[in-house]
């Protein structure tokens, strides 16, 4: 009878499997990106019901949140790279771009926030947000800034789309200066728009295809910055502090 031979792996077989063990637990593989589709159902799916203003606070600057923030911002340069490439094989010259939500995406409204908290509110006053705005004060949120200034050095445009309405421009665009924030466009919400951020935002983005641009990444804090189509990859940030429709 033929005996069945076994391979025998050697110690630095072993170590070479143990190291690839150990970091797919450190560094799992990156989840894929997420369509529009894709978004539309994690909507459909998600609690929009709001923790305590305090736990939304806290959770904002903790472990998990920052995780997730990450991830979103990896997914998304993973998004443009495969764009590019995908570029360099196709025939068709495509100009790219990315479009971004300004308020906890790239700007960071928490001081705002925290002093409302302070008050032992519920809930958040936005009837003070303008006045935030005009100081300028809103700093930096590094890992999406970074996102947009990887998509700038690749050669994507950068297209800013926020539900801050048309008299908080000048602010705006003063606090993005301040800190250095490259892009080239920025559109805002009419001053007497109420509608929901679905419609307005999806048409500025429909507008940005018409002017010939793929957008390969659409990145933001709500489900509304992100549904209703013209974009390849949609990055939801983390945000627990308040929900926009």
């Amino acid at each position: 009878m033929q005996k069945t031979r076994f391979s025998r792996l050697s110690p630095r077989h072993y170590s070479k499997l143990s190291l690839l063990a150990i970091a797919l637990v450190l560094f799992p593989p990156l989840a894929l990106a997420h369509s529009t589709v894709e978004i539309e159902a994690m909507h459909s799916k998600a609690d929009h019901s709001l923790p305590p203003i305090k736990e939304a606070l806290k959770f904002s600057y903790s472990k998990e949140s920052e995780k997730e923030f990450d991830q979103a911002v990896a997914r998304g340069k993973a998004a443009i790279d495969k764009a590019l490439a995908e570029a360099k094989t196709s025939k068709k010259e495509k100009a790219l771009c990315i479009v971004s939500d300004i308020d906890e995406t790239i700007l960071d409204n928490r001081p705002f926030i925290e002093k409302e908290v302070a008050k032992d509110v519920k809930e958040v006053n936005w009837d003070g947000f303008a006045a935030w705005v005009d100081e300028a004060a809103g700093k930096p949120l590094k890992p999406s800034i970074e996102l947009l200034a990887y998509a700038r050095k690749k050669g994507l445009a950068v297209f800013l789309i926020s539900g801050r309405v048309e008299k908080l421009r000048r602010a705006t665009i003063t606090n993005l200066v301040k800190y250095g924030i490259a892009y080239d466009g920025l559109y805002l919400r009419g001053n007497e728009d109420k509608s929901s951020a679905i419609p307005m935002k999806s048409a500025y983005r429909k507008k940005i295809e018409d002017m010939g641009y793929e957008i390969v990444v659409n990145i933001g804090d709500q489900y509304s910055d992100l549904k209703g189509g013209y974009s390849i990859d949609c990055e939801k940030l983390p945000n627990k502090m308040y929900y926009i429709q």
